[in-house]
Parts: C-alpha cells; sequence; structure tokens
C-alpha cells in the first residue's frame, strides 16, 4: 500500500471523516503474514536429529525474528508444562584464526585458561583473545582497550614487540601492520613463554588469535534478532555449538554441545488469510470525497495504526474497488445496517 503525501487540506478533511450523519460504505480487505507457529516436541534429541525430525513433520527447527516471536515460543512450550532447555534453530561455528592467516605448523596452538573455563564466550560477544599475567589465554570482548603484542620480521625469523598504548583489539591490528608485520601469532610454548616474559607485570595484553561470530539459523533466515544469555558459554575445543532456548532464563539463547539432548521446538508458516470487511464510515462534512485517493489513503494509514497499536504489525490493507472503479457508495435508506461491519 502506497500512501502517498499528505496534504493539509487531505488533513483537515481526516478530522470530519468519523463523526456526522452521513452513511457510506465501502470494501476492505487485509492479508495476514502470520507469524511463525511453532510446535513443541517432548522426545529429548541431540540437534541434528531434532532439526532432522522439525524438516520431515514442519518446516525446520525454530527460527526466532522478533521479541513477539521469543514471547510466542515461550508460551507453546510453558502451555506444554515444560519449564528447561528446548534446542532451536540456532548454531554457530568455532573458527579461532590468527591475524596474519598463518596455518601452518602450531597454527592450532592453543594455551587457553582451562582453570577459568576458556573460552566462555560470555554474553555472546567474546571473539578476540588475550593472554593473561600467567600465561594463559581467554576469549574477550574486541572493544576492551589495552596494551598488545606485535611481530615484526617473519614467522621463522621474528621479534616481539609489546606496545604500550592502549587500543581495541581492530585498532591494535592496524597499528602491528603499520609499523611492524601483524600482531603476533603464537605457534608454541616457546613463543608463549617469550611473549609472557615480555609483558612485565601487565595484566593483560593482546595477541593475534580471533574469530567471525558466525551465527546462523538452520532454515537459512538472517541473524538479527536476538536475545542471549548474559552468562558464560563455554566452547572448549568444540568447533559447532548449538543454539538452546533456556525457559529457566526467561528464554534466553545459549550455546551448547550439539551432542547433548534436549525437547525441541520446530516451526511451521501458516497459509496467508485474506479477509473482506465492509466498512461503514460516518462523516462529519458531506462535502468530503471518500472515493478521493488521498482521503483513502489516509483512512487505511488511520486504520493500519489501530492494527500496529493492538500488535497486529503482520496485517496489510487495501480498498476493493467495485466495478465502477469507486469503493464506497452512499447507502440508500432501509438498508440492512445489521449486516455492516462498523470500524
Amino acid at each position: 500500500m502506497n500512501t502517498g503525501t499528505n496534504s493539509p487540506q487531505s488533513s483537515s478533511m481526516m478530522e470530519g471523516i468519523f463523526f456526522g450523519v452521513l452513511c457510506l460504505s465501502g470494501c476492505l480487505t487485509f492479508s495476514t503474514c502470520l507469524l511463525h507457529q511453532y510446535h513443541f516436541v517432548s522426545e529429548a534429541m541431540t540437534w541434528t536429529e531434532a532439526q532432522s525430525y522439525c524438516r520431515g513433520r514442519y518446516t525446520d527447527l525454530a527460527t526466532i525474528e522478533t521479541t513477539e516471536e521469543m514471547k510466542k515460543l515461550k508460551d507453546t512450550v510453558s502451555a506444554a508444562g515444560y519449564s528447561s532447555k528446548v534446542w532451536i534453530g540456532l548454531y554457530s561455528q568455532i573458527d579461532w584464526k590468527w591475524s596474519d592467516e598463518f596455518t601452518g605448523s602450531g597454527g592450532e596452538y592453543r594455551n587457553w585458561d582451562k582453570s577459568h573455563n576458556e573460552p566462555d564466550y560470555h554474553a555472546a560477544k567474546e571473539l578476540c583473545v588475550g593472554m593473561w599475567d600467567i600465561g594463559r589465554w581467554s576469549d574477550y570482548h574486541c572493544h576492551r582497550e589495552t596494551a598488545f603484542v606485535c611481530y615484526k620480521g617473519t614467522l621463522e625469523d621474528s621479534d616481539f614487540v609489546v606496545v604500550n598504548t592502549t587500543k581495541n583489539w581492530t585498532e591494535a591490528q592496524r597499528h602491528c601492520r603499520e609499523h611492524y608485520t601483524d600482531l603476533v601469532t603464537v605457534r608454541n610454548q616457546a613463543d608463549n613463554d617469550k611473549i609472557h616474559n615480555l609483558m612485565r607485570h601487565k595484566v593483560w595484553v593482546w595477541i593475534g588469535l580471533y574469530r567471525d561470530p558466525q551465527i546462523y539459523w538452520s532454515d537459512g533466515s538472517g541473524y538479527s534478532f536476538s536475545s542471549w544469555y548474559q552468562g558464560d558459554i563455554v566452547l572448549g575445543s568444540m568447533k559447532v555449538v548449538c543454539g538452546a532456548a533456556d525457559l529457566q532464563q526467561g528464554g534466553k539463547w545459549r550455546l551448547l554441545s550439539c551432542k547433548e539432548t534436549f525437547p525441541f521446538v520446530c516451526y511451521s508458516i501458516p497459509t496467508e488469510v485474506e479477509t473482506l470487511v465492509k466498512v461503514r464510515v460516518k462523516l462529519q462534512d458531506s462535502s468530503v470525497d471518500l472515493n478521493d485517493r488521498a482521503v483513502r489513503e489516509q483512512i487505511l494509514k488511520k486504520l493500519q495504526e489501530r492494527f500496529n497499536e493492538n500488535g497486529l504489525s503482520g496485517v496489510t490493507l487495501e480498498w476493493k474497488e467495485k466495478s465502477d472503479g469507486k469503493v464506497f457508495h452512499k447507502e440508500e435508506k432501509g438498508s440492512d445496517k445489521k449486516k455492516k461491519t462498523e470500524l
């Protein structure tokens, strides 16, 4: 529906449309783009098994794209009397990379601080890696400003340089590339010990390890809306983690081992519904032409706003013209008003 540009004249006309004595009637159609229909399955399965089940019987594992859909999913699960974790269609690939794109021998070396369950992907925001003063690594949110370690030369013949200026990870990477070679790549324990000794009592420094978010929905929908649990998401050495909505945490999302077994939620897409509604409009000013396109569009705009205010954002409105090209016709005396729908 194109609303067009509102003129002062059409705006003033609107003031008199819904009051008065002159009655005309017209036909309005509206189609509703319904939200995902969710289906709770109580049988516990792995994420992959749940995905296969949903694709075979419905559309896919649940995709959640709005706050309204999040509420609808929680209500669906709660109505079934369940109040813990359920698989949804979310998953993430864990692919740690070095800033200089090194993938050779030693590229898989890691020195995570396992005593604190690192990497723990806290609140689904930690994508960059640094070293603590104990020589162990942790993932952290990339906008933290701190000292960092660059290397110069080649990896086979390199010197490590601690830069004391505090920068976030991206700024540190840029600085290293402009003034040295890159943020440091740590290939073995010897490299790690060398950096640790250079830190000189610094609590934390950036190193060159990072990863992209790589968060996806099973059905291929774009990832934009999120509702993450604001706590630790322990990744360990997993390469893929799968999403669950935790009803004990208000339905917030967590990433877990895909091999765990939980009940799950599938979704299907209901058929679009189109409804024809007959509308009676009362006028205060009989000179208003309801068949004027600008006036009709103003009425639709008001009706659309009313639908939106009542949470029906998926409704699209349009007027239905009769054979004479008009929408509204003056009611004849004695017409059966009980058959009219008044908005």
